[in-house]
């Protein structure tokens, strides 16, 4: 069934409270609810895009964990003043900004392989026990330039399906959404580091150059999806932080 005037459907195998959330994020990142805004009851919502009060309650409390938007008791629900876009800065990071730049991004696959998670990696994933997982390597380049290394960890459990073809081609967020595995919420981590031997010969740099070390966790809910360490050149990394 669809909704009047949503892209909320049932036909397809997307959760409904995903699908909502999406719809919501729209509401938010388009200012049609500014920062600062009261946004419609849970009751008005339901009406609105025709689902139950437990999907509606899921998505508001996935949003305020978030820092998207906060509850006052007795008042409401209202958009925070920190723009959505300092919101999800972290998750779209290097693409995103790069994209807005005009710069022209390629990503070079350059391992896919099943292993046996080593331990750091089976502790990252909040495995008790090391399993299988996906190790996805891959080269990213801007304008031909390679600027960083970035070595993902996939739990097979968590997207049987998942082939080098496919991320090759869509791109790993891109290519487990397709999958019904929908990252929402991403924790990274990041300190200064030099570029070493392997890293130098992929990378087209010299031994000892600066560097930055990033290491995300991805969610899929409270269920991990990724982890992901990264080696980004030192003259390409910016990060930018606004405290009001």
């Amino acid at each position: 069934m669809h909704h009047p005037e949503t892209d909320i459907t049932r036909d397809v195998p997307i959760p409904l409270y995903y699908q909502l959330k999406e719809e919501l994020l729209k509401k938010i990142s388009s200012k049609h609810w500014k920062p600062g805004a009261k946004i419609p009851s849970e009751k008005e919502l339901c009406e609105t895009y025709g689902v139950s009060r437990i999907t509606v309650r899921k998505a508001l409390d996935e949003f305020v964990r978030s820092g998207l938007l906060v509850r006052q008791r007795g008042k409401g629900t209202f958009v925070t003043n920190l723009s959505t876009e300092q919101r999800l800065s972290k998750f779209y990071s290097f693409s995103e900004s790069l994209k807005q730049q005009g710069m022209d991004e390629y990503v070079n696959v350059i391992h896919f392989d099943r292993i046996t998670a080593p331990d750091d990696v089976a502790e990252h994933l909040g495995m008790e026990t090391p399993g299988a997982v996906f190790k996805l390597t891959r080269l990213r380049m801007v304008d031909l330039t390679p600027y960083t290394l970035e070595t993902s960890y996939i739990p097979v459990a968590v997207c049987p399906q998942l082939c080098a073809e496919t991320v090759a081609e869509n791109g790993l967020y891109n290519s487990m959404r397709a999958r019904g595995v929908f990252p929402d919420r991403v924790i990274e981590k990041f300190r200064a580091t030099v570029i070493r031997k392997e890293e130098a010969e992929l990378m087209e740099l010299k031994v000892g150059m600066p560097a930055m070390h990033l290491e995300r966790v991805t969610y899929f809910g409270t269920r991990i999806i990724e982890y992901c360490s990264s080696i980004v050149r030192g003259d390409f990394f910016t990060y930018t932080v606004e405290l009001k």
